[in-house]
C-alpha cells in the first residue's frame, strides 16, 4: 500500500516538475501558487527549518536564537 502512495507521489512531483522544466525556484513558486488557490498549505518546512538551524548551531557550539 505505501509503495502505491510513494509512487503516486513521485508522479505528481514528476508531472509538476516536467511543467517547469525541472527548475527548482520554478517548481516552488508553482507549488505556493497552487497552496494559494487552494486556500490550504501544500507544503511547510518552517518547523524543518527550525530543526536544521538548532542542529547546526549544537554542532558549532551556539545557542539556537530562533525557536
Amino acid at each position: 500500500m505505501s509503495d502505491e502512495i510513494i509512487r503516486e507521489v513521485w508522479q505528481i512531483k514528476d508531472a509538476i516538475g516536467k511543467e517547469v522544466n525541472y527548475d527548482l525556484r520554478s517548481l516552488g513558486a508553482e507549488l505556493q501558487k497552487r497552496q494559494n488557490y487552494r486556500a490550504k498549505q501544500v507544503v511547510d518546512l518552517s518547523l524543518q527549518r527550525k530543526r536544521v538551524v538548532k542542529n547546526l548551531s549544537a554542532a558549532h557550539g551556539r545557542t539556537n536564537q530562533l525557536t
